[in-house]
């Protein structure tokens, strides 16, 4: 399922294959800094005419940094290591392979005064290869001092760089910069991905990542304990569509949404769904605004709903839909409906009302939940409820700052979706897909252009839609938002890249996208 793991999953894996496999740590190491050397190799073919500069700390990541150092020294290549502390501070398999390098000939250079920097910076001059061994995965204090001043010199220098498992800086349990992080072109992680590697900023510091194993065994690493995994589609139910089918085996999608000013982000939600492929779909809005949705959507139904006079639904829209005789097989329900009682009430009510229909809720929906009890919302639900918030909503749910959520992405949304026994989608760049049960996925597609009004809109559609299919909720959720990303990703590409990338534009590539699952 391509976990992602913490740095104590990581450490608990490498002492079970330890203590429990009996393979030494000797080995690990050796098997880690091949790996490095082996991607220096493939990505850099030009690599015996270059020297290499090995930045070392003093524990097992500057131990993985010697083997490098070493290998390539016997290769015949003009290698030295600085070492950010002492020789005597080293321990175990790092102390060892520290001699080892020396008795064949290595060049280390302490540094431990601010002096000593000044030769690292004549250095980095003159070498085509330097690899970050300063800290691993353990990191969980900023930066600063000698270190931080180094890390600074590495990113300014322009020079190619493979961080040894993960970026020096980066947390590795929620992906934060630590102070100040190294800039790699290219990172070489053993065993398993880990979760920074995965979210912003930390994602952006790594450049390609190239999974390496060095004898770790796969069951260690794919336990049920590891709950945070890429999103992938490979583990996904896709349900089949048979040729034989007709409208009313692909369900009829109710959307809430628009009001005036905002008609647009109804139809955009609309068609997002249609890009999925429901049977049906009716677009529910304020009277008001009920004819310039309809002009905007030729495939949907619009049912107007009672309006407040001024642009958005009254309290009475509720009772419009409990009365309505369909009975949908999915809800969208908030864009663009804005912020009046009218929302707060259908929110709050269709809750209820259509406890056993999926209902994904976003925008405005999301804004009335944040005023609302959220301990006796969902307590009647049996149906799944997907909410998609990004982070300034996230905030309003929660009460938590948007820097703090930012912080910790898995924590917030791992603990809304247990709190409200939710879905959530705390969308971003690296888009968090949270189980009321505790799992996560981390999605990867996606880029830049998706940053721009009405994308979201799109979002809520395509999971809505795809719900109203019958698809199951984790199906629907994952790969909705799997492929949002995607369709940006060839629209990109077809329009010579993100910018100016408008959300109207990516339903045709969603269908394509969502074709190719098949």
């Amino acid at each position: 399922m391509a976990k992602l793991l913490t740095s104590g999953q990581m450490r608990e894996a490498d002492r079970r294959t330890i203590e429990e496999l009996g393979l030494p740590g000797m080995v690990l190491m050796e098997n880690a800094g091949q790996g490095v050397v082996q991607a220096i190799k493939t990505h850099l073919p030009d690599w015996p005419k270059r020297r290499l500069l090995v930045l070392a700390g003093t524990g097992n990541n500057g131990g993985d940094g010697f083997v490098v150092a070493r290998r390539l020294l016997q290769d015949g290549l003009s290698t030295s290591v600085f070492l950010f502390g002492t020789a005597a501070s080293l321990k175990g398999d790092a102390a060892t392979n520290h001699q080892v390098y020396l008795r064949l000939g290595g060049r280390v250079h302490e540094v431990v005064q601010p002096e000593d920097l000044n030769r690292l910076g004549s250095r980095l001059n003159h070498v085509g290869i330097v690899v970050d061994a300063i800290f691993g995965t353990g990191l969980m204090r900023p930066i600063t001092g000698l270190i931080a001043t180094a890390i600074h010199q590495v990113n300014a220098s322009g020079k190619p760089v493979f961080a040894v498992d993960i970026p020096s800086g980066i947390n590795t349990d929620t992906g934060q910069v630590m102070g100040t992080a190294i800039q790699a072109q290219w990172t070489v992680t053993f065993a398993a991905e880990k979760i920074g590697h995965r979210l912003y900023p930390g994602a952006s510091h790594c450049g390609a990542i190239i999974p390496v194993e060095i004898g770790i065994p796969a069951c260690y690493l794919e336990i049920p304990q590891h709950d945070v995994a890429r999103n992938r589609m490979d583990d996904l139910v896709i349900p089949k569509r048979p040729r034989d089918s007709h409208k009313g085996n692909f369900g009829h999608l109710f959307i809430i949404a628009g009001s005036v000013g905002k008609e647009g982000a109804a139809a955009l939600t609309a068609l997002g769904a249609h890009s999925v492929g429901p049977g049906w779909i009716t677009v529910a809005t304020p009277g008001i605004a009920q004819p310039t949705v309809a002009a905007k959507l030729l495939e949907a139904m619009t049912l107007p709903l009672p309006d407040d006079g001024i642009a958005g639904i009254d309290t009475a829209a509720l009772t419009t839909l409990r009365n309505h005789p369909v009975h949908p097989a999915a809800l969208a329900v908030g864009p663009g409906l804005g912020t009046g009682d009218g929302t707060t009430a259908v929110v709050v009510g269709l809750l209820d009302h259509w406890r056993d229909i999926p209902m994904v809720i976003d925008a405005d929906g999301l804004n009335a939940i944040a005023h609302s009890n959220q301990n006796t919302l969902f307590t009647h639900r049996t149906a799944a409820t997907v909410l998609t918030p990004h982070p300034g909503e996230m905030s309003r749910l929660t009460g938590q700052s948007v820097a703090m959520i930012q912080a910790d992405r898995l924590t917030a949304a791992r603990s809304l979706a247990m709190n409200l026994a939710s879905w959530v989608v705390l969308k971003g760049a690296d888009s968090v897909i949270a189980a009321p049960d505790g799992r996560i996925w981390i999605n990867e597609t996606g880029n830049s252009g998706l940053a721009a009004g009405g994308s979201g809109d799109v979002l809520t559609g395509v999971i809505a839609g795809l719900l109203a299919q019958g698809w199951p909720v984790e199906s629907a959720v994952r790969a909705g938002v799997f492929i949002h990303g995607a369709a940006a990703e060839a629209a990109a590409t077809a329009m010579g890249g993100p910018v100016g990338l408008k959300a109207g534009e990516l339903p045709s590539f969603i269908r394509s996208a969502i074709n190719g699952l098949g």
